[in-house]
């Protein structure tokens, strides 16, 4: 096959495109165009949006079969498009003898994991804390509905992780073989085929809880053992105490693999007591923003175009030493109460695959760096964060979250009045002032920032966009560290995804879950 990029495809202002669409434009384009014989399979391998101007367009990448390959190759807009030698030899790995993995968490980089390791032959064992995603859907419903917090299983623990009430957002900087193979993964077990081609792919909350339940019947029916409400309480070199159901429980194994999340604070504390080998990392800190959705299309598409979606935007300042930027921007989406602990107020931000809710909303983070909080104990930065979700909480009694609008907190003066924007937040909010739960730099970053940032997206300061505090779980604040052969400082026990320190979301996670099961494969093998 061939790959062809940056094929042009002009939007019209009221034109609904569909992926036949532009699969028959494809055909007619690269016929013409490079007068191919006997063209066939031709797929859309990219599209992205190019809004730098108002004649808006697509930017297509394409791969296709023909008769005249050879000849095409001279053409320097044309290269060939292979299979890579890792999903290969992915596809290929196979041990001799049936070796035991515990793996812990059931976030994207343990079921990748867990998915990778038993494809191999390996005996898996795979738990999680928290509840699976049906039960842990009712839990998150009655927490919005009434407050009421189950603290194993919440929007940060259970089945699928933290990405479960997200987004479901699959963009990632890092560039690796990996990526496409996690992608039909999801589409295998569910997700829409679109992510196969998005420039900025997103499942959605809504089908990712399908996708999850998918992946999990699939790893039963070959053999894993899954366990819910499961939480390792200790290990040794060969067994783990698991606490199942609140009964104690031995589980042995070859191989352990922490696939915990990064607010799995229990666990940063027993590898602590093992005399595992942490180091503090630099994360951020910050407040959740909302706008009216349909005011961020209109400047980020430079007028109404009803047929594409929600738009979206990603955004930085620099303020000095410190950096205000947007993260994990949920473009028709919700600001979510993701707390996980009964004394402590967390927010993030979700979205439905169609992206139709009446708000954007972003995450707005501050860098905190090691010397920031650091007073000589590795979990310095857990205590950072815990005091500061402490405040949010305990500002108006409990999950009510604190919200301010943004002219009002750059006036230095409590809310008391909405203006369009609604804050989406459940159980609750209240409006008044956030600046005194969060760190004075953030508050001082947020100032300058916000006003470079409206520079940037034009009514992004606006006085009644709304801001919620307090966002703090965007990346761990510890990193397990890593010998040479990726396992911890013991052996055989290996530490992945976001808790681990070494990825951030879910594409990076399933990444470093799939690494990382080859890492142990390949030990197997030269043993």
């Amino acid at each position: 096959m061939l790959k062809l990029g940056n094929i042009k495809y002009q939007i019209e202002k009221d034109e609904l495109i569909t992926y036949d669409m532009l699969i028959d434009y494809l055909y007619k384009y690269i016929s013409k165009k490079y007068k191919v014989k006997n063209l066939c399979n031709v797929e859309l391998l990219k599209k992205s949006l190019d809004a730098r101007t108002k004649d808006l367009a697509y930017v297509l990448t394409a791969v296709f079969s023909c008769s005249n390959e050879n000849s095409l190759l001279k053409n320097k807009n044309i290269t060939k498009y292979t299979t890579p030698k890792e999903i290969i030899e992915l596809n290929s790995l196979r041990i001799k003898r049936r070796f035991k993995v515990l793996v812990v968490g059931m976030g994207p980089s343990g079921l990748f994991n867990a998915y990778v390791l038993n494809k191999a032959g390996f005996d898996v064992t795979l738990i999680d804390k928290g509840d699976c995603v049906e039960e842990r859907v009712k839990k998150v419903n009655t927490f919005f509905e009434l407050g009421i917090l189950d603290e194993s299983s919440n929007i940060q623990f259970g089945e699928g992780g933290a990405g479960t009430f997200s987004d479901g957002k699959l963009g990632t900087n890092v560039d690796s073989p990996y990526i496409r193979f996690i992608f039909e993964k999801l589409v295998e077990f569910g997700a829409n085929k679109d992510i196969l081609y998005e420039a900025k792919p997103h499942v959605g909350t809504d089908i990712l809880r399908e996708v999850i339940v998918n992946i999990r019947k699939h790893l039963i029916t070959n053999g894993v053992k899954v366990m819910f409400n499961t939480e390792l309480v200790d290990f040794d070199n060969t067994s783990a105490k698991l606490l199942y159901n609140k009964e104690e429980k031995i589980e042995y194994f070859d191989y352990l693999v922490l696939a915990v999340g990064h607010s799995a604070t229990s666990i940063y504390e027993l590898l602590k007591k093992k005399e595992v080998l942490l180091e503090p990392k630099n994360f951020a800190v910050g407040v959740r923003i909302e706008h009216l959705q349909n005011k961020i299309n209109e400047v980020q598409y430079h007028g109404v175009y009803e047929n594409l979606g929600a738009a979206d935007y990603k955004l930085v300042a620099h303020v000095g030493n410190r950096s205000l930027y947007t993260f994990c921007m949920c473009p028709g989406g919700y600001v979510v109460n993701a707390s996980s602990e009964n004394d402590s107020l967390v927010i993030n931000g979700m979205s439905n695959n169609k992206r139709d809710s009446m708000n954007a909303n972003s995450a707005l983070l501050v860098n905190v760096n090691v010397e920031d909080y650091y007073n000589g104990d590795v979990l310095d930065g857990v205590r950072f964060l815990k005091k500061y979700e402490s405040l949010a909480y305990n500002k108006y009694g409990g999950f009510i979250a604190p919200v301010q609008l943004v002219g009002d907190f750059l006036n230095d003066t409590p809310s008391n009045k909405l203006g369009s924007v609604i804050p989406s937040i459940k159980p609750g909010y209240k409006l008044g002032t956030i600046s005194d739960v969060l760190p004075s730099f953030v508050v001082d970053t947020l100032k300058e920032g916000l006003l470079i940032l409206d520079k940037k997206l034009y009514g992004f300061a606006s006085s009644d966009a709304v801001m919620t505090a307090i966002e703090t779980r965007s990346s761990a604040p510890v990193k397990i560290k890593r010998t040479d052969d990726l396992s911890t400082s013991i052996p055989n026990v290996y530490a992945i995804g976001e808790g681990s320190g070494y990825a951030g979301g879910i594409t990076t996670s399933a990444i470093d879950g799939i690494k990382i099961a080859i890492q142990i494969i390949k030990k197997v093998e030269e043993n």
